[in-house]
């Protein structure tokens, strides 16, 4: 379960910020129980027309990929299509986040797969073009030509961000305007006729109009304190993490048949994928060593640590955000929550601030499984 620290937050609610819309519709203060990206979006877009509390760990333990093209059907490739387009603005708006627009590289598909992918993005909007063996060459100079196939699809559209840093940046952002970062563990909520008026900590209680749940797979058993029935498990994830490297060894999010790589602001190679290896040691050797027979010059690599990440997937892969059932209450889960946190912070800051509902959420509530 995400932590943050509500031992010395307000246990009353705050005044309401200037702003246009009546003191009636608007809660005046609202909770972030998880300081991840999407908790951390989240929380700065409320930031910008209430007061907030938010905390939680972000961790680097995602490979942190923007991209809509993993999004099928194709209302969710539309939502996350979005939220790639609501990325842009926020770094325009934040330049100094850890955003890069690199674009996306893909092989990993056998080529009639690889066909279909195509057709199908393309004919939903995307801007994913096949391109064959030697413009692929020119884009990533530093994958090994044998390792390059006839042809893949590149997508220039997509990025990625270093995930932990622009959370914790966002979250500062959105303390600059008045909001609360802090550290310990919720463990449940206050309920006041019927609603939810709070959440419970390990430091004690701290009071809210609104309680927003983006705590990961944390959030199954928080909920759980209330009866509702979050259908999320989690799926390991490790991700390898060279030494940073001055030189330029990787342009976009390379997509191969035997892993997925990029490198980081800072320089590192971070890569994964699927092995047979059990212990996280070798996993993380076995992983490197697909690195190093991809990249040129690759015995300059060197492995520096290895990270394990939980992620959420929802029962039917698509991401669960809104109303929970009970008054006051509202969930954000999902894999991707790094492309999707863009939008998800806008919608739902919207949706808890005035009761206006974006038609794209209405794919995405809870109550879809009761039906």
């Amino acid at each position: 379960m995400e932590q943050f620290d509500l031992s010395s937050a307000p246990t009353t609610w705050f005044p309401p910020k200037d702003t246009t819309m009546s003191v009636e519709s608007i809660p005046q203060h609202v909770v972030v129980v998880g300081g991840g990206i999407v908790g951390a979006s989240i929380a700065w877009h409320l930031s910008q027309d209430t007061n907030v509390t938010v905390g939680g760990v972000a961790t680097p333990n995602s490979f942190a990929w923007i991209n809509a093209v993993s999004g099928d059907p194709q209302y969710y490739y539309n939502f996350r299509d979005r939220s790639v387009k609501r990325w842009k603005e926020i770094s325009e708006e934040l330049p100094d986040l850890p955003v890069h627009w690199g674009g996306g590289l893909n092989w990993s598909l056998d080529p009639e797969e690889l066909q279909a992918y195509l057709d199908k993005y393309a004919g939903w909007g995307s801007d994913i073009i096949r391109v064959d063996h030697s413009t692929i060459a020119e884009l990533e100079p530093n994958i090994k030509d044998d390792i390059i196939p006839e042809w893949g699809v590149y997508v220039s559209e997509e990025g990625a961000v270093e995930a932990h840093i622009a959370a914790r940046q966002l979250i500062a952002h959105a303390e600059a305007k008045g909001a609360q970062l802090v550290e310990t563990t919720a463990t449940g909520f206050i309920k006041t006729d019927g609603r939810i008026s709070g959440v419970v900590t390990a430091a004690g209680e701290i009071q809210a109009d609104h309680v927003v749940v983006a705590a990961g797979v944390g959030s199954v058993d928080l909920l759980a304190t209330e009866n509702v029935a979050l259908p999320v498990t989690s799926k390991e994830g490790i991700l390898v993490n060279s030494r940073p490297s001055k030189a330029k060894l990787a342009n976009s999010v390379v997509y191969t048949k035997d892993l997925h790589l990029r490198q980081t602001l800072d320089g590192r190679i971070r890569a994964g994928a699927e092995v047979e290896e059990e212990d996280p040691q070798e996993v993380a050797e076995a992983v490197f060593a697909l690195v190093q027979k991809t990249l040129k010059h690759s015995e300059k690599l060197k492995l520096d640590y290895y990270t394990v990440g939980y992620r959420p997937y929802p029962e039917d892969g698509l991401p669960i955000l809104g109303p929970t059932g009970i008054d006051g209450l509202t969930i954000a889960t999902m894999h991707s929550g790094v492309t999707n946190a863009a939008i998800v912070g806008e919608l739902l800051s919207k949706q808890i601030l005035t009761g206006e509902s974006d038609p794209a959420l209405s794919d995405f509530r809870l109550d879809r499984f009761k039906e």
